[in-house]
């Protein structure tokens, strides 16, 4: 599952179906130090080549070299992270066979003060259980910047889980997850089975037949230390240690789908007093019929009135910000001020998003459960910020009449005072 498990590349303990293509190295034999892109992980595809042919649509694996993903984490950094933060499930699992194995094998849980038990986790690993470690992202400066640039190239919602694995033992069981993975296998080696989809772009929670037996895979092989795979939602896996220290990367890609916005939608026909009804069905067979006319009416005219562009602005809108912290500064609780040069960034969420409120009728920012009314000029000027980099006002504000400027400038402000802005971060 998107919390669960992954793997990579060929050697000799399978062989790879003649219609699943293999990327190759550069001429050079080259590979990127620390890939911090898209494009680093695909190539040598063009990144238009890897949407293209793959992207949501088909398995893909490329070798790589020993080492190439060594500086994104090691074994030391794992341990410091393991000694120093208090862990447990569901943030720190044990898996093996694919069944979980219960915290209180491996979690002090004398008193209140919860923690790992270095040696009975030992001791699991040990016996043949897979350690996932998920939002890795959150823990590791490298990680989480390579995954904000996967969510800004792609337009996704992602995260990244650690899994590390000793003996020859599965953790999850073959499965499928709800989102697309590409998989780096950081250090060791990890044998890897993937198989096609038994159904089209499955969606969590629902209950997938699984491969007949004897189902043919499109991939069975060793992935080797370096190597990657990019695998689709929907597609069936397994990964299996290969009896020695075993590393890998998974980052989980959740694009939007249509249900997704199904269920924006739902959200904005609250302000249509036709949609809050009730359905008269205790007048009849006719008042059913002319309510389900004016319904089907409504659901067009509210399609129309929302269009992709507010969807996905509000999707990009809605994860949080990676926590930045300039401590003293900021808390000293003073009043922002606001000229040409100041730069600006949104501190809680990864943008704005402009927004009718259904209710209302007002334009304005919505941030959690605050609204902050504004006119449409300004609220489209607001959706080009980013928490990942600074804005200045000047830049901005380009194209604002003078108004509209100084109505910027106040909102700015308040959000600042709010929490949910920086300005000037770290000068």
């Amino acid at each position: 599952m998107a919390d669960q498990d992954q793997g990579q590349m060929t050697r000799d303990a399978g062989a790879v179906s003649p219609s699943v293509e293999v990327g190759a190295l550069s001429p050079s034999g080259d590979v990127d130090a620390t890939p911090s892109s898209l494009a680093a992980l695909v190539a040598p595809l063009s990144v238009g080549e890897f949407l293209e042919e793959y992207w949501n649509r088909a398995f893909r694996a490329w070798p790589g070299q020993a080492g190439r993903f060594a500086a994104l984490i090691g074994w030391d950094e794992i341990n410091h992270i393991l000694a120093t933060q208090r862990l447990e499930p569901p943030r720190l699992q044990l898996v093996k066979t694919g069944k979980n194995v219960p915290a209180e094998k491996f979690v002090d849980m004398v008193g209140p003060n919860r923690r790992l038990d270095a040696g009975a986790v030992t001791a699991q690993l040990a016996q043949g259980a897979t350690l996932v470690l998920s939002f890795v992202d959150e823990m590791v400066a490298r990680i989480g910047a390579l995954a904000d640039r996967m969510v800004d190239e792609l337009g996704v919602r992602c995260n990244v889980n650690l899994y590390a694995g000793w003996r020859a033992d599965h953790g999850f069981d073959l499965h499928w997850d709800h989102h697309d993975v590409i998989i780096l296998q950081v250090a060791g080696r990890k044998h890897w089975r993937v198989q096609r989809p038994t159904r089209d772009h499955p969606a969590r929670g629902e209950t997938v037949v699984p491969p007949a037996e004897g189902d043919d895979p499109v991939h069975d092989a060793i992935l080797e230390e370096g190597a990657i795979l990019y695998i689709p939602r929907g597609w069936w896996h397994v990964a299996t240690p290969v009896d020695e220290p075993s590393l890998h990367l998974t980052i989980a890609l959740s694009p939007p789908t249509g249900q997704d916005y199904l269920r924006w939608l739902v959200g904005k026909a609250t302000g249509s007093p036709l949609f809050r009804a009730d359905w008269p069905t205790a007048r009849g067979a006719e008042a059913t019929a002319a309510y389900w006319r004016d319904l089907g009416e409504a659901m067009q005219a509210l399609h129309a009135a929302h269009p992709p562009e507010a969807f996905l602005a509000e999707q990009r809108a809605a994860p949080v910000a990676r926590p930045v912290f300039t401590l003293p500064q900021f808390a000293a609780g003073k009043m922002a001020r606001i000229g040409g040069d100041s730069r600006l960034r949104p501190a809680s969420r990864r943008a704005f998003a402009a927004v009718r409120d259904a209710v209302s009728g007002d334009h304005g920012i919505e941030i959690g459960e605050h609204f902050f009314p504004c006119s449409v000029a300004v609220g489209a000027v607001l959706g080009r910020l980013s928490s990942d980099g600074d804005v200045a006002f000047d830049a901005l504000a380009a194209g604002l009449d003078d108004a509209a400027r100084r109505e910027l400038e106040q909102l700015l402000i308040r959000l600042n005072a709010a929490g949910y802005l920086f300005v000037d971060l770290g000068a």
